[in-house]
């Protein structure tokens, strides 16, 4: 229960900071999809996983229009997790976005790299995709 409780809090604070947060992508009318990933970190390689996300794959999705709305680092059941948060237009731009990502040759070389050198970098991957209800409130201006 507190693993669900503690996965709800991270979800609801991404959403506070996504709705608040300025999208790097062109207005749209359709209002944006999102997509909350949670990583299982091998603890071990905690710091690797780290540099790989920040220093090779954040470059990558960028490529491929990934919005990175927001990076963190928590804990379940005091395992080291990784979470962030990625705005779409839509569902289709993520799809595309994200089969175009996971075929890259650079992603794939450094998966592989990373892997050979330190083994797993990440035990499990949690995703949702969310999308605002029309009651969502609107962003608030209170710090």
């Amino acid at each position: 229960m507190l693993r669900r409780l503690n996965r709800f809090a991270v979800l609801s604070v991404l959403m506070g900071i996504a709705l608040s947060a300025p999208s790097q992508q062109a207005a749209s009318p359709a209002k944006p999809l999102y997509e909350p990933r949670i990583y299982k970190l091998n603890a071990a390689n905690k710091q690797h996983f780290h540099d790989r996300f920040r220093d090779q794959c954040m470059p990558i999705m960028k490529r491929y229009g990934f919005d990175i709305v927001f990076t963190s680092e928590t804990s379940s059941m005091g395992a080291p997790e990784f979470v962030y948060l990625l705005r779409w237009p839509s569902d289709q731009v993520r799809t595309s976005a994200w089969k175009a990502f996971l075929a890259d040759p650079d992603w794939i070389a450094i998966k592989k790299s990373t892997a050979a050198k330190y083994g797993d970098l990440v035990e499990d991957v949690q995703d949702r995709q969310l999308q605002l209800t029309p009651y969502t409130p609107a962003p608030s201006t209170v710090p």
